[in-house]
């Protein structure tokens, strides 16, 4: 029964399917794939070169990738299931994408976003957490019936929880677009010279970090966190966001511990 199924799903694509365990359990049609990407498919793979000095490098790829694994394995385990996160360091897929389906969830992390000029250390780790968050960070849901967290909410998930998690544990500091608003409001949030303000700084550098990515493959502005968009929906989106500046907008308020915004989330 799983062969057949399985046949009947497209190449390269993770079919929305759950352990089945009983002839009893069926999967309904009009039930969408488990299986979620970072960003949009695009081909700047055409720029990537694996011996390029931008991005992070290969130890520091798979650090973030072990620190995934160390936090949410447990998790994983709780929820009888297995968490397999795949560093496929020589692939140029600039892109990152997570299943889930027979009990396992599988993320596959890519070398071609890695070594990309924009990305820091702190942004590829919150590209790790937004994956994750589609695995762990709860409702809203894109299905109901497979548990994998909506778009926004993996993005505010990833800033808000995941990211507080894996920032502590990483060396150094990669403080690139640290500057002017982003140290003034994690001040104001968190105070001077706290532990927190310290991860705050990085939290919102690894947004902006992925705002520019994303700005970049989308050829629009840059965003910036003094422009919010002012959007406001109707109802709660589950897909991508319509503008880059909301999902920076995301992952500011994640880090800031305000409310999820507008311009996705429908309160």
């Amino acid at each position: 029964m799983k062969k057949a199924l399985l046949a009947l799903c497209p190449l390269f694509v993770a079919c929305s399917m759950t352990d089945v365990n009983s002839t009893n359990q069926t999967i309904a049609a009009n039930d969408t794939p488990s299986y979620s990407s970072f960003m949009e498919e695009n081909d700047l793979w055409k720029e990537d070169d694996l011996n390029a000095k931008g991005g992070i490098t290969e130890s520091e790829f798979r650090k973030v990738i072990d620190l995934g694994l160390k936090f949410y394995t447990p998790l994983a385990e709780r929820n009888n299931e297995s968490l397999k996160i795949k560093p496929n360091w020589d692939d140029s897929t600039v892109n990152a994408n997570c299943s889930r389906f027979f009990g396992s969830v599988t993320i596959n992390m890519y070398g071609g976003l890695a070594r990309r000029d924009e990305v820091n250390i702190d942004g590829f780790a919150l590209v790790l957490c937004h994956e994750l968050g589609h695995a762990y960070g709860g409702t809203p849901y894109i299905s109901e019936w497979n548990k994998m967290s909506a778009e926004g909410q993996s993005d505010f998930y990833g800033a808000r929880e995941c990211l507080k998690k894996i920032i502590p544990e990483l060396t150094g500091k990669d403080e690139s677009y640290v500057e002017g608003y982003i140290e003034t409001k994690c001040g104001e949030v968190y105070g001077v010279n706290t532990t927190n303000y310290s991860i705050c700084l990085k939290q919102l550098s690894a947004a902006q970090s992925l705002g520019n990515l994303l700005a970049y493959v989308k050829e629009e502005p840059q965003p910036n966190f003094e422009t919010p968009d002012p959007t406001v929906v109707k109802e709660t989106l589950t897909s991508y966001p319509e503008t880059i500046q909301c999902r920076l907008d995301t992952y500011h308020n994640g880090a800031l511990q305000l409310n999820r915004p507008a311009c996705w989330f429908k309160n």
